[in-house]
């Protein structure tokens, strides 16, 4: 259950969270990470830390891990935290230059669309986060950080994620080629000599009219048995069935590209030219475009997102100190 309540703060590992002053003491305490002037304590790590160690360690007890796959869990969680704290030290100055804060009403107000969201009672969602070791002012920062990660991706980020019709035929075409990938096909080629200088320049633009008119109609069989210099022109340039790949990766990748009855641009093979025709195909498991339109572009949407949400951060990493210890 509490997975539910902190399932939209997972996002908020990546945000702001305010410097937490060194007390006045004699102890000296080991710094893991130091952002522009402000250090980054063991102590803090650790006290961020809780949750997920609890989880790791009743993960550990239902799986019966050794101590020493704990330790790795452990580390890598801990070096993961701290990387995500070092974005949050950024975004939080990138917050202060813009002047973005977020009040303790829209803090009460979230918890509160959460509580009814998950059907329970205010001080239920607070048990529950106090049940996986944050107490009531460690969960409302949680939620601090993730409503101000919020605010920031929608002034700075969320304008620059744009996708447009041709990225989503992209995607979905490249999911088709992983599926082409796995199969065999059947195809029939025209390969011409590719000469060099003025002549082959000639045989480019003699290759780009011959594309012309296949796509128009002209008989692919017919061609190959009067260009091709494949041995494949007897048969009209039928290479019959056969296993995706062999050609070279430019090639492969556009006769993936193909679909059944589609002609290739003229492609460069070695010091030839060759046209690929895709005569046969098995049928597709994948559902047309226009099915899983939807879909497809969500999942371009995440994906820029993503993009540009990690060139941001690079950004906010131009001109600040950054020296994680960890």
């Amino acid at each position: 259950m509490f997975r539910r309540i902190l399932a939209p703060l997972a996002i908020a590992s990546a945000v702001a969270f305010a410097a937490i002053a060194a007390p006045a003491s004699t102890v000296v305490e080991r710094i893991v990470a130091v952002v522009g002037e402000q250090p980054i304590l063991q102590s803090e790590i650790e006290h961020r830390a809780r949750p997920s160690r609890l989880r790791i360690r009743a993960r550990a007890a239902e799986q019966k891990w050794p101590e020493s796959e704990i330790k790795v869990q452990e580390g890598v969680m801990y070096k993961e935290l701290l990387s995500n704290m070092v974005k949050e030290r950024l975004v939080t100055m990138a917050a202060d230059k813009l002047g973005v804060t977020v009040s303790g009403k829209e803090v009460e107000d979230h918890i509160k669309l959460k509580a009814a969201d998950l059907k329970m009672q205010f001080n239920e969602v607070i048990q529950e986060a106090n049940n996986m070791g944050l107490s009531e002012i460690d969960f409302r920062e949680e939620v601090r950080r993730e409503l101000l990660f919020n605010k920031m991706i929608e002034t700075r980020v969320r304008a620059r994620t744009r996708v447009t019709e041709d990225d989503i035929t992209e995607y979905y075409r490249k999911i088709q080629m992983q599926e082409r990938a796995q199969q065999q096909y059947r195809a029939s080629i025209i390969t011409l000599e590719l000469p060099s200088g003025t002549e082959g320049e000639a045989r480019r633009d003699f290759a780009d009219a011959l594309v012309k008119s296949l796509r128009a109609g002209a008989d692919f069989a017919d061609a190959a048995h009067k260009y091709s210099i494949d041995l494949s022109r007897d048969k009209g340039g039928d290479l019959g069935m056969r296993a995706s790949g062999g050609f070279g990766k430019g090639i492969d990748e556009a006769i993936l590209r193909l679909d059944v009855g589609q002609v290739s641009e003229p492609l460069i093979y070695g010091t030839k030219l060759m046209i690929v025709k895709v005569t046969f195909r098995p049928q597709s498991q994948i559902p047309p475009l226009s099915e899983v339109h939807d879909v497809v572009a969500s999942k371009v949407r995440e994906a820029e997102f993503q993009k540009q949400l990690n060139l941001w951060f690079d950004e906010l990493k131009q001109g600040v100190y950054i020296d994680i210890r960890l």
